[in-house]
Order: structure tokens, then C-alpha cells, then sequence
């Protein structure tokens, strides 16, 4: 039986990933599946988020890569209650974004997206993410895609230590 509900709510996803304030851009998971290596998330875009441009009314494209990375780190939260290895939520950095395609150059304010993610690569403490982009939640098409590589830490100044 599984630790974690399918359905995170943001008081909770709060605890599964280390952005606070204007950098928590994840407003639920809606699913996830070990097994698959794969979890889905939405975002409910508002004038309030970071990214968000006044003349766009809405977000632009290329900021959802960060988005989908909040997804990602989540899962990864997930995995380690699953495992009784959570004891916080780890840092990570994206290594790189790539194969980023995007039908849409802006995504609109007062609208839910959704993000598909499912693990496609993994070596020690770095693991590679295919990642999509739903304009709604109901939509079965992505409008962006990319492919994500992260690396988890548990300490993130040894990571700045020249």
C-alpha cells in the first residue's frame, strides 16, 4: 500500500520540494507511479508567479522548464517516503534542459497546466527526465516538451565549494 496519495495538495507538496515564496511553482500532483517512473503535476498560473509578463498576460514558454523541474523534485520526494528514506526534501540543480519544443509562445494567466514527467535515465545522483507540458488539464496533446537532467544533493554548498 502506498505512503503517498496520489492527490498532493500545495500545503503538503510544500514539504516535498525545497522552493518557497515566488519559486513554489507547483500547485499539485494529481498522480505518480514508481514503477513507471512517472508523475504529473498542475500549475495554476496567476499574475502572482514569478515568471509571469504583463504585456504576455501570462507566462512565456521557456519558463516552464523550472516548472517541470519542481515536478520532478517532488517525484523524487516521493520515491524516498515511499522507501522510508525522507527525512526533507533534497536540492538539485537542472544539468541541462534540451529538445525543448514548444507549440505555444505564451501561457495564459488564470489557466491550469499540466506536466506529465516519467524518468528516462538514471546514474547515481543524476537522473534524466522526459517532461511535457499540457496547456489545460483536460488536454491529451502537449504544446512543450523537453527533456530535463537533474542532479540530487543532500548538501548543496558542497556543490559551490571551489
Amino acid at each position: 500500500m502506498s505512503k503517498v496519495p496520489q492527490l498532493i495538495l500545495t500545503e503538503e507538496l510544500s514539504n516535498l520540494i525545497p522552493h518557497k515564496g515566488k519559486m513554489f511553482l507547483l500547485s499539485r500532483i494529481t498522480g505518480h507511479n514508481l514503477e513507471e517512473r512517472t508523475a504529473t503535476g498542475e500549475y495554476d498560473i496567476t499574475s502572482d508567479c514569478i515568471f509571469y509578463e504583463e504585456t504576455l498576460d501570462g507566462i512565456p514558454d521557456w519558463s516552464v522548464f523550472e516548472i517541470m523541474a519542481q515536478t520532478i523534485s517532488a517525484f523524487g520526494s516521493i520515491e524516498r517516503i515511499e522507501n522510508d528514506r525522507m527525512d526533507k526534501a533534497n536540492p538539485g540543480v537542472i544539468l541541462s534542459v534540451s529538445n525543448f519544443k514548444s507549440a505555444v509562445a505564451v501561457l495564459k494567466n488564470n489557466t491550469t497546466i499540466k506536466i506529465s514527467i516519467r524518468e528516462d535515465c538514471r546514474m547515481e545522483n543524476v537522473t534524466r527526465y522526459e517532461c511535457f507540458l499540457f496547456r489545460t488539464k483536460s488536454d491529451e496533446e502537449p504544446v512543450i516538451s523537453a527533456t530535463i537532467t537533474v542532479m540530487e544533493m543532500k548538501d548543496m554548498s558542497a556543490f559551490f565549494e571551489s
